[in-house]
């Protein structure tokens, strides 16, 4: 390895068949890493030829169902002090990618070994799925190398403690391969690999908790969950409290797969609840999964609660290896906690979530009907007839939108269509010429 007076970054990735992603997975390290290393694994597509086009060191390593002996491969190619292991379907932004630079030229005279970063999932259209942490950015050093033949993670070889800098709120690893196709295509191998896992170390929760997620990605509900609870049973007490993959997510995977289920038994489902929030009481999503089920069943008193405390627990205890599901779903959480209070009439704190979204967002459609829903069933607006609806464009136009402009007044007048808010929809009408809304009525299909 290169010693430099100023620390460098070597890339790595292990890739085959990433045609499609290998040109912005080399992209976002221009100017920012010293050199990237790719381990092609047997691709039969343009891989290869692209990743040399742009400049990268292509290595050959035969495939031996062993993702850990890959990437090691990788890193003992590596020249410089510092790696960034990221795969093909992963990228930091051009602002973090500067970033990261950064900051491993300040933690390197520091003696840090390595640093966290969050894990943003990304679904085909762009939109976060969920929000976790990793640990790709390390030192490159003979005592740090990856282990386990799938689902690997960076561990010593010495047993010393890796000095580690969260980074989570300030670098995001984006993650693109999270949408249905992807994961069919990774389902099959995965599922070969935990198998020979097990065969050697059938008492391993680990490979249980991953054999369940294949059972969930093949819809095979009874055999996840009967997996899931096998990985249960078998992690050790010295585990509990500690939040990662593999211990407090086994118990939240038990928690979304009994909550996929139409049938599912209250009295199980709150069981496992319960066992989960003993053991790992800083995880928000285990609430965030259980309010999310009982508002889809209507029992919204029991929704907003577990709704309320997921984000008190957010609030208090952070995201930083916790928090996955939560984090990539605040706005739903925000959404269905209005929801959960419109339904049992109480409108004031309906109106106090719906405000705090649309003042972020103000084209959420489907929050401003609920608001608009709410304010349609206010008494103290509703007994005024049009005048109060008037009072309600009034504070729409001065709190989110600007009536001035042809594209706000659309808006509003479409979420009080959908959301029955007749009075509204007449105010909302007269403010359109009648040219506009000659327009806007063919556009709607109104006659």
């Amino acid at each position: 390895m290169k010693k430099t007076s100023s620390p460098k970054i070597s890339q790595c990735m292990i890739v085959k068949n990433e045609e499609k992603t290998i040109e912005r997975a080399l992209s976002w390290g221009k100017g920012i890493v010293s050199e990237q290393i790719v381990v092609d694994t047997g691709s039969t597509d343009r891989t290869v030829e692209l990743a040399e086009a742009m400049g990268a060191a292509v290595y050959h390593f035969q495939w031996i169902d062993d993702f850990a002996a890959a990437k090691n491969f990788a890193i003992e190619r590596a020249k410089y002090e510092w790696i960034a292991f990221l795969d093909a379907d992963e990228y930091f932004t051009e602002e973090g990618a500067r970033l990261l630079l950064h900051a491993v030229r300040q933690l390197h005279p520091l003696g840090t070994e390595s640093i966290l970063t969050a894990w943003v999932n990304l679904d085909n259209d762009g939109n976060v799925v969920t929000v976790g942490t990793q640990r790709r950015i390390f030192r490159n050093l003979p005592t740090l190398r990856y282990q386990g033949r799938i689902h690997e993670a960076i561990n010593t070889l010495d047993g010393h403690k890796v000095p580690t800098v969260d980074m989570v709120r300030e670098l995001s690893i984006f993650h693109t391969g999270y949408g249905a196709a992807e994961n069919a295509k990774k389902s099959g191998r995965n599922l070969k690999l935990i198998q020979m896992e097990l065969a050697d170390h059938p008492d391993n929760y680990e490979m249980w908790g991953y054999m369940g997620q294949e059972h969930v990605s093949r819809g095979n509900w009874a055999e996840a969950e009967e997996a899931f609870r096998k990985a249960v049973s078998l992690i050790p007490e010295s585990m509990r409290g500690i939040y990662d993959t593999t211990s407090s997510v086994t118990h939240l995977r038990l928690l979304e797969v009994l909550t996929s289920h139409p049938h599912t038994d209250e009295d199980s489902l709150m069981e496992a609840y319960r066992q989960a929030v003993e053991g790992w009481p800083e995880e928000s999503d285990f609430d965030y999964i259980v309010g999310t089920f009982f508002a889809g069943r209507g029992q919204w008193e029991k929704g907003e609660f577990h709704l309320r405390r997921a984000l008190e627990v957010l609030e208090r205890y952070g995201n930083t290896g916790k928090a996955m599901v939560l984090s990539g779903s605040i706005q739903k959480t925000y959404e269905l906690l209005a929801v959960c209070c419109y339904n049992q009439g109480n409108l004031e704190e309906c109106l106090r979530f719906t405000t705090a979204l649309l003042k972020e967002n103000p084209y959420l459609m489907s929050t401003a009907m609920v608001m608009l829903r709410a304010f349609g069933k206010d008494p103290a607006t509703t007994s005024k007839g049009e005048a109060g609806a008037e009072e309600i464009a009034a504070f729409l136009g001065n709190t989110f939108y600007d009536f001035t402009g042809l594209k706000d007044r659309l808006f509003v007048l479409r979420a009080a269509m959908a959301a029955e808010y007749r009075e509204l929809v007449s105010v909302m009408r007269k403010s359109f010429s009648q040219a506009e809304l000659a327009a806007v009525d063919q556009a709607l299909g109104q006659n």
